[in-house]
């Protein structure tokens, strides 16, 4: 009864919010639930802030990341302040790359949203994943269309036409509301003008060492252990890179930064997932990635260096956890390692110098982007959303 009670107070406040004249000046910004500064927004945020006509601003649910935008000049504010309320009543633009959760959309009537998400989905995602719930169900219909009223204009950004049928289903929105543009976070790729400032935090730890950076994606958004220790033998491993002169460095999945895992007892091993790091940046720094089913390679594809799929659990992946666009094999253009042992074997034809995938990986990226869905996608979605009416 009290959950019912604040839906309803919620959606109450989201249809007054449809009252509130918008202006088109005031952007707001939100990222992963409200808890961080990163991503898709983060990279669009940064490019709106020499824009004269654009008054872009930060709004999130983290005392922290309020503190962090604000240290580096930026405008931000905690979305239930008075001001970030304000802010959000005002905007009549709001980013996002989860969705409509990343900001207090209670405040957000008649906005126009651009979802970013993050990151181009080798598994299902939105409405495809009927793992998750039953997206079809009476009560989710009834939401769904309490919120199209107020919060309807939704605009999603793809990488490719080959995405555009794709994130119709998966978001439910008509072609023309699917912009083949890009990913604002990759434009750090290809900034030769110092826009984006790289701290290259990681190179620098490294101390000369190559950086293998192992980036798997999660399982069953958090609910279980991620099963790290099990794949790994971590006395091996550490004794591997020591061999080879380089460094593993582990960035787990948002949703399993609690794991207990203790890697304190290894010189050439770092677990960097509670780690405030941009993925970009690192990527940036990483000679070698090692992944599974995360997007994260495809973002790294645009790189043009090796990679590993360590795919162990992987149809047991497909059964309990997430069905995928594409089949596996034709669009993972690296070694694959279903043992720990075979990952070794593969990293050992690496650093000896041996790369048969580098046209695989061309073919592959011509796949998942466009030409022009490469490189300065920020100002082209910035020029979009200035021509909404």
């Amino acid at each position: 009864m009290k959950n019912a009670a604040g839906l309803l107070i919620k959606y109450f406040i989201m249809y007054l919010s449809c009252l509130f004249p918008r202006s088109r000046k005031i952007y707001v910004f939100g990222a992963w639930l409200g808890e961080k500064f990163a991503d898709n927004p983060k990279y669009l945020f940064l490019e709106a802030q020499d824009d004269p006509e654009i008054r872009p601003v930060w709004i999130t649910k983290n005392p922290d990341v309020c503190r962090q935008v604000r240290a580096m000049g930026y405008e931000a504010y905690l979305s239930h302040s008075l001001k970030g309320i304000w802010m959000q009543l005002r905007a009549k633009y709001a980013v996002v790359c989860n969705g409509i959760s990343d900001l207090n959309h209670a405040f957000l009537g008649r906005a126009v949203f651009l979802n970013l998400w993050h990151g181009v989905p080798l598994k299902k995602v939105g409405y495809d994943d009927d793992k998750v719930k039953n997206w079809d169900s009476r009560g989710q219909k009834i939401r769904r269309l309490i919120q199209q009223i107020p919060l309807g204009r939704e605009y999603v950004a793809a990488t490719s036409e080959n995405y555009k049928p794709i994130y119709e289903s998966a978001f439910r929105r008509p072609s023309d509301h699917i912009l083949v543009v890009g990913q604002p976070r990759n434009d750090i790729f290809f900034d030769r003008e110092g826009k984006f400032p790289v701290q290259h935090r990681l190179r620098n730890a490294a101390r000369g060492r190559k950086i293998i950076l192992y980036a798997p994606t999660h399982r069953q958004e958090g609910r279980i252990l991620f099963p790290l220790e099990e794949h790994f033998d971590f006395q091996r491993l550490n004794q591997w890179c020591q061999e080879h002169h380089a460094v593993f460095v582990i960035k787990r999945h948002f949703y399993h930064q609690e794991d207990p895992v203790d890697f304190s007892g290894y010189s050439n091993i770092a677990d960097i997932t509670d780690k405030s790091m941009d993925i970009q940046e690192l990527l940036m720094d990483t000679d070698l990635l090692i992944t599974d089913y995360s997007s994260t390679y495809i973002d790294y594809l645009l790189l043009d260096r090796p990679m590993v799929f360590y795919d162990f659990d992987y149809q047991d992946y497909l059964r309990t956890d997430r069905e995928m666009y594409y089949d596996y094999d034709e669009v993972t253009p690296g070694y694959k390692a279903e043992t720990f042992g075979q990952l070794l074997d593969e990293l050992d034809l690496i650093f000896q110098g041996e790369d048969q995938w580098r046209e695989e990986r061309r073919r592959v990226r011509d796949l998942f982007y466009c030409a022009q869905g490469q490189k300065a996608v920020g100002r082209k979605l910035l020029e979009f959303l200035k021509d909404i009416s």
